[in-house]
């Protein structure tokens, strides 16, 4: 009984070992599992951990690129102002280097900050610092100048922002800032192109304008609106305030040529040059219109000068021209004449030379009166009076004996204007009598005098020259000479008037009658 209880609980014992030993494979091969489960899930967070640092790293370096090859300066800041980093672009501007982490390199690493005005702004109190004191929130947009090592001078524009833990407290600040020398080198010198632009709009003589074309309706006629006008507007068209008017609003009574030229201006852009009148002021403008390309707008530029004095001034020249070439084939017959006919009464060359040279001496003398003058204004004096033109061409004899006697012509008469053709005329005539009282007459003896009168009555001239203190007349002359014919001719046919001798004892009297009207010519 005994030896079965042992083999019994060896058998127990036995299967209890077996068992234990297949529980403790059971629990090894769990292990195993669970081992191998860990080492896998390890190799997975080992491989993603390195992923991630791999992904972090490569951030990291397209950081860094953009860090330092971005065109915008950065550098950051800690809290007491030590310099941390800063990229390339900003050790460019400021022309240094400076050392990060140093504390002699604190809130900025240029070698000086100016304010706009010119004023030195020492580190501490520049804007990095200010950021950083709590002083201001930020600084948005704030322009400094950067003095560097060499002197050169740039303008930036700043931002700084704070950076802060979850309590809030600073803890740095990362200013970021670019180069705006050249764009406000660039904007100063539009500035300065503006502001010559806008002397030169405001002080020419010439007209100018901007037009804006308006959108009508189909069928409607095309109208343009002034954009803008300089002060040569009014003074080169008469009319002012007519910035914000349309063309018809401002010219009511202007052709449509007007209009059609500007259409086709703004549909080809091809200028053009055009002279047209400005009806309702009674100008004429001379006008250049372009198209220009304003703010992705196109609009018309005008420029423009009031050109009627100029043309009025073409107009006299060739009257003038006209008028000269007329009197010039005048003279040319007269004196054709007048040789002809002093050739005939002349017994001697000498004789000849003496009458010819005298009258055209008169000739001369009236042409010096109502010549035109240099300019052609209207204005200028283009006629003489009749009491001018017999003194000049009676001044020679005047003191024919030399005598001293200065008082040897009168004259007494009203102001009558005389015209170019009939002062030729009437200078003959005069210098005919002048010069038959020298030879024959009253101024041919000491004492003799001259006198000149006229009236004017019911729109006729009529003029007395008479003779006193000359020799006795005894008896007109057997025939006419060459001077009472030149004379008669140049009263008949040159004045449509009529001339009369009359032979008195003690004096000759000639009469001249001629419509004032013929006088002017």
């Amino acid at each position: 009984m005994i030896q079965v209880t042992k083999a019994t609980q060896f058998h127990n014992d036995t299967v209890a070992m077996n068992e234990a030993l297949v529980l403790s494979s059971l629990r090894q091969q769990e292990l195993v599992g669970l081992t191998e489960e860990l080492n896998a899930k390890l190799r997975r967070e080992i491989i993603e951990r390195k992923l991630a640092e791999a992904t972090l790293h490569e951030s990291e370096a397209r950081y860094r690129a953009l860090f330092e090859m971005g065109p915008v300066a950065i550098y950051s800041c800690d809290a007491s102002g030590v310099i941390l980093d800063f990229n390339r672009r900003a050790a460019e501007l400021w022309g240094r280097d400076p050392a990060a982490g140093g504390n002699n390199e604190r809130f900025c690493g240029s070698f000086k900050i100016l304010r706009p005005n010119g004023d030195y702004v020492p580190h501490e109190e520049g804007p990095m610092a200010e950021v950083l004191s709590g002083n201001i929130p930020e600084a948005r947009d704030v322009e400094v100048h950067v003095e560097q090592p060499d002197g050169t001078r740039i303008t930036a524009i700043v931002n700084i922002r704070p950076l802060k833990n979850q309590r809030g407290k600073i803890t740095g600040a990362i200013n970021s800032f670019f180069d705006v020398t050249e764009r406000h080198a660039a904007q100063d010198a539009v500035r300065a192109s503006e502001a010559r632009f806008r002397m030169l709009f405001e002080f020419i003589d010439e007209g100018f304008c901007t037009l804006g074309k308006l959108d009508t309706g189909t069928g409607e006629p095309s109208d343009f609106r002034y954009l803008s006008a300089n002060a040569g507007f009014e003074k080169q068209t008469g009319v002012g305030g007519v910035v914000g008017k349309t063309i018809r609003e401002a010219f009511p009574d202007e052709p449509q040529e007007w209009f059609d030229t500007y259409d086709a201006v703004m549909a080809t852009g091809e200028p053009v040059r055009f002279e047209r009148e400005l009806a309702s002021q009674g100008r004429t403008l001379e006008l250049f219109a372009f198209r220009f390309e304003d703010e992705a707008v196109l609009k018309i530029g005008v420029i423009f000068l009031d050109v009627s004095l100029r043309k009025h001034h073409v107009e006299q020249q060739e009257l003038l021209l006209n008028e000269m070439d007329h009197r010039i084939k005048n003279l040319f017959a007269i004196v054709g004449g007048m040789v002809t006919l002093s050739a005939r009464s002349a017994t001697t060359p000498k004789e000849l030379a003496q009458t010819i040279q005298g009258r055209l001496g008169a000739l001369a003398s009236a042409h010096q009166l109502i010549r035109p003058g240099h300019s052609v204004a209207p204005a200028t004096k283009r006629e003489t009076t009749l009491g001018d033109l017999i003194q000049k061409v009676l001044s020679p004899y005047a003191d024919p004996v030399g005598t001293g006697d200065s008082a040897r012509t009168e004259f007494d008469g009203p102001e009558i204007a005389v015209g170019a053709e009939a002062a030729t005329n009437i200078a003959l005539v005069v210098h005919e009598l002048a010069t038959n009282a020298a030879k024959y007459g009253a101024l041919s003896v000491s004492g003799g005098r001259v006198r000149i009168s006229w009236v004017v009555a019911k729109g006729r001239l009529t003029l007395s020259w008479e003779e006193k203190g000359g020799p006795v007349i005894t008896a007109p002359p057997k025939r006419e000479g060459f001077g009472s014919v030149l004379a008669r001719r140049s009263v008949n046919g040159g004045l449509w008037g009529d001339l009369a001798f009359h032979w008195y004892p003690n004096g000759l009297v000639v009469l001249i009658s001629a419509e004032t009207e013929r006088l002017a010519r």
